[in-house]
């Protein structure tokens, strides 16, 4: 049997530190595309639905990264398949600041490869396993926030580094962390015991994706991949253009500085999404996951509702700013994902199921596709939007409102999802217990 040693407070930090980096630089590269988006309309002379596909297809790619890196995380060890999908996503992006303006075909390549590089199932993993029940949804709340962190600080780069290609070249920065990482961060003692025990039974691995397709786990597994690819779907139909929606919102208002008006609201919602994930993550832990993932939604819906109504039918500025806040506090859902989904898996199936479930959700939303195609067709001057932006901001908003229509799928498959009545993590295989 593994000798597990103390646990220390390095030990926790550390751990906290890696996951932390994994996701901050995940939402910090992933953003930058959003946040440059009319930068990138006018380098590459294309459409709202040419770069609201290039958004959408680079979390497709995260499917195959997280197979593969999932596959990795479950037979080797979950530090080495962390660091190397840091390292992957952060070399990728930064390559992205080299394109030429005539070549947006090879921009879309560069931002698919680096979706590859998907971190996030291995992140939960090795957190889930690390924290108790007691304290694992608040520890999973945490680290989804980072995410909002490196949504802020691609929001303060793009306010201060110009051009464009520079703040690519900010995404090299896990680099120094990586070699941290690589001397101080602990492997997963749960996954060493497992490990310990397959190879003394001589137990031959199966290909993991396999597995969380089989008789015993197909339900769930399709069950979960239905409920976050909704969830993804109401975060994307609005975050992807987010940024564009409040630029023609304040251009309309008659703001002086549209586009810096409209990152810095970005940046007020970002740190409410921040509270919200962590919040919910946190009463996860005393309500269960499912009812605080509940509670989550309905509040989302709410924000969707007035999102509509005072966009579209009854227009108001600063409802529609209110509106916001609802809907970026429905998003804390995505902080329980995590590690509701590591208590319902075996350890040599938990990073690949963590990974494959949530990329492939994410990877299917095709949010911002969608609201770019409405926003085009509805939009009277696509090519030159800021010559009439409220025309622009009803066209867009009307796309947006895809996100309603997903909270309240997400309300229906949730009824159906399963709240684990044990939540301890072993490294032997244990019955599903609901």
């Amino acid at each position: 049997m593994t000798e597990i040693k103390e646990v220390t407070k390095f030990t926790t930090i550390v751990i906290l530190l890696a996951a932390f980096i994994a996701w901050m630089h995940d939402g910090y590269s992933l953003v930058l595309i959003s946040l440059l988006a009319n930068e990138f309309k006018a380098y590459f002379s294309v459409s709202d639905a040419a770069i609201g596909l290039v958004i959408s297809l680079q979390f497709v790619f995260t499917v195959p990264g997280a197979i593969i890196f999932g596959e990795l995380g479950d037979r080797y060890g979950r530090k080495k398949a962390l660091i190397v999908s840091i390292a992957w996503d952060a070399v990728f992006s930064s390559l992205t600041a080299l394109v030429p303006p005539n070549a947006f075909i090879l921009f879309a390549i560069l931002r698919l490869i680096s979706g590859l590089g998907v971190s996030w199932g291995i992140s939960f993993s090795l957190i889930s396993e690390h924290f108790s029940p007691k304290r694992r949804g608040a520890a999973g709340g945490l680290v989804h926030s980072t995410f909002v962190i490196g949504y802020i600080g691609a929001i303060v780069t793009t306010l201060f580094i110009s051009p464009w290609q520079f703040c690519f070249l900010t995404a090299l920065f896990p680099i120094p962390f990586l070699v941290l990482f690589w001397f101080a961060l602990p492997e997963s003692s749960i996954w060493k015991e497992y490990a310990e025990i397959r190879d003394k039974k001589q137990i031959k691995q199966k290909i993991r994706i396999k597995e969380i397709f089989n008789k015993k786990w197909a339900k769930l597994t399709i069950l979960l991949i239905l409920l976050f690819w909704l969830a993804e779907m109401a975060y994307h139909s609005l975050v992807d253009f987010a940024p564009v929606f409040f630029e023609y919102l304040f251009a309309f208002t008659g703001s002086v500085n549209a586009a810096g008006s409209a990152r810095l609201y970005m940046l007020v919602l970002m740190v409410i999404a921040a509270f919200g994930l962590f919040f919910f993550g946190f009463l996860s832990d005393y309500t269960g996951r499912k009812k605080a993932f509940f509670i989550d939604n309905i509040i989302g819906i709410f924000g969707g509702i007035l999102f509509a109504i005072f966009t579209l039918l009854i227009f108001n500025d600063t409802l529609i700013l209110f509106s916001a806040v609802f809907i970026t506090l429905g998003f804390g859902l995505h902080g329980i994902v995590g590690v509701w989904n590591s208590e319902l898996y075996d350890t040599e199936l938990r990073a690949s199921a963590n990974s494959i479930i949530y990329s492939a959700a994410r990877g299917a939303s095709f949010g911002g596709f969608f609201v770019g195609l409405i926003s085009d067709a509805l939009n009277p001057n696509p090519a030159n939007p800021l010559a009439d932006p409220f025309a622009s901001l009803t066209a867009l908003g009307t796309g947006m409102i895809l996100s309603l229509i997903a909270f309240i799928g997400v309300f229906i498959v949730l009824q159906f999802v399963p709240e684990p009545k044990d939540k301890t993590i072993t490294a032997l295989s244990k019955d599903i217990t609901y």
